[in-house]
Formats: C-alpha cells, structure tokens, sequence
C-alpha cells in the first residue's frame, strides 16, 4: 500500500512540474501579447494563468510538507498545510477577479483598440494548455489539487470567452466586447474560488465532513452486540481525505478483553463503512469502579 501511494504522489509530481512549465510559459506570452494587442480579456486571464503558476508551485511544495510524518509538536502529521494551500489559492483568485472588474469598467468607459485576430489566435493556443492541464488533474480528490484543477478547467472556460471575444471583435470591430467577457471571466473566477473557501473553512474550523451523519455512525457503532450507549460523539476532517472520530461508549459486562474486542471491531467497522481512519474510544464497563480507555 505505501509503494502505490509513493507512486502515486511520484505520478502527481510530474503533473505538477509539467503543468507549472506549461502554465508558465503561456503565461508569458499571453502577457506579452495583451499588452501589445491591446486586449484586456488576454491580460486578465495571463494574471489569472499566473496565480495558477503560483498556485501549482505551492501545491507541489505542500506536497512534501503533508507527507511529512507526526512529530512531537504535530502528532496528527501536516496534511493540513495542504488545506491552508487551498484557501490562500481561492483567495488570491478572488483578488484578480475584482482587479478585472476594475479595468473592465475602466474599458468600458473609456474604449481601447484591441486586434480581435490576435486575440483568437492566443486564446486558441490557451484552451489547448490551459485543457490539458485541467485534464491532467481531472480525477485527483485532495482539496489543494481539486482547487488547481477549478483554476485550470476556469482558465479553459476563460479562454474560450476570448476567443469568442476575439472573434466577435474581428468581424464587429465592437471593442467593447473584450471587457464584457473579462467580467465573465471574472464572475467565474469568484464561483469557482467560493466554494473552495467555505470548504476549506469547514475543514479548518473542524467541521463534519461532507455526507456524514451522526445517527448513521451511532448506528454502525451499535449495531455490535453488548454496546449499550453511546455519547459524546465527535466527528471532524483532518484533511480532504482523512477524518477523526472520538467518542464514549457504555459495555455491558465487566470484561476487559470483550471491550477491547468490541474496540477493535468497531475501529474496522468505521473504517470500512465511513473511511475514518483515526479513531479514539473511551469505554466504560457496566459494573467495573472506574472506567479504563482504549484507544
């Protein structure tokens, strides 16, 4: 199990590397081409490519920072880094989005001569990267790796508006269309980043993971014969993709060995049905003095 997960995160380092050169190259020119052309859809989205470029960089380095082990100071390990990564990447989108509104409304007012060709052609060029990226991290679920693949299936979308923009512009000569798809561009750059913020928050904030319920784990719990309560249950994500439980637990009969039985198989049974990977049991033996903990 640990080799496949090693090759898996060695897989996923390639992608990052290879979408961060990528990424960073078109970036470049896309700029470049913006400024000379004139055309705000283009600097918009390199500002946005260059936020991913960013973004790419710091996932690929929290990479290494999660798959650190627990230490005397950090005994849950350092996968939350990766949540933190997550949050700083949709916040700095949201930056760049009401950056765009700004020189959109700029445009708007006071028209610019922008070449709806070149605008095309680069934006073209863009789905094509920008798509390649985005399928390259299509089925990764870590939320820091959900939230580059947002950005760059956005940055797609984004360049199929300046293209469209581009488009419109060569046969209208309408300019005005370059600052109108810049707002869209940015209205999704503000969806996307929205959803990873309140998902990051939650986990930050210890919140209960997506799709669980308490009563549906209380039941998974008893269902064990002998358990006669259960209370004081919490449940919270460490990460995107590993959970926590604690909780206390009433035995009937006083046997140590039976609870630490019962202990076990209710650690496989939150294991298998919920995917709670970390689990801390305290039990109390029904007629026992004081109660003993197993965890």
């Amino acid at each position: 199990m640990n080799q496949n997960h090693n090759h898996d995160l060695s897989i996923l380092n390639s992608k990052l590397k290879l979408s961060l050169i990528l990424n960073t190259c078109f970036t470049i020119i896309e700029f470049i081409v913006g400024i000379f052309s004139g055309s705000l859809a283009l600097i918009s989205d390199s500002l946005h490519n260059l936020t991913d470029s960013f973004s790419l960089l710091i996932t690929f380095i929290s990479i290494g920072f999660g798959e650190r082990e627990p230490d005397h100071r950090h005994s849950f390990g350092h996968e939350r880094i990766t949540i933190i990564v997550a949050l700083f990447n949709s916040t700095t989108l949201i930056f760049v989005a009401f950056y765009i509104f700004y020189e959109a409304i700029k445009r708007i007012l006071h028209p610019h001569p922008v070449e709806g060709s070149i605008i095309a052609l680069v934006a073209a060029f863009g789905i094509i990267i920008n798509g390649s990226i985005a399928f390259l991290f299509s089925r990764e679920r870590d939320l820091h790796i959900k939230s580059a693949f947002l950005s760059m299936a956005f940055d797609t979308i984004s360049s199929v508006g300046a293209l469209v923009a581009g488009i419109i512009i060569f046969f209208t000569k309408l300019t005005i269309f370059d600052p109108i798809i810049s707002i869209c561009i940015g209205l999704m750059l503000l969806v996307s980043a929205w959803g990873i913020i309140k998902e990051s928050l939650h986990i930050l904030l210890e919140g209960m993971p997506e799709g669980f319920n308490l009563n549906n784990l209380v039941k998974t719990i008893r269902s064990i014969p002998l358990i006669k309560e259960v209370d004081d249950l919490h449940v919270w994500a460490l990460s995107s993709h590993d959970t926590a439980l604690s909780c206390h637990i009433v035995i009937e009969e006083c046997d140590l060995q039976k609870s630490i039985k019962i202990v076990k198989e209710i650690k496989k049974l939150l294991a298998k049905n919920h995917n709670i990977t970390h689990a801390t049991i305290e039990t109390e033996l029904e007629g026992c003095e004081k109660p003993r903990i197993i965890s």
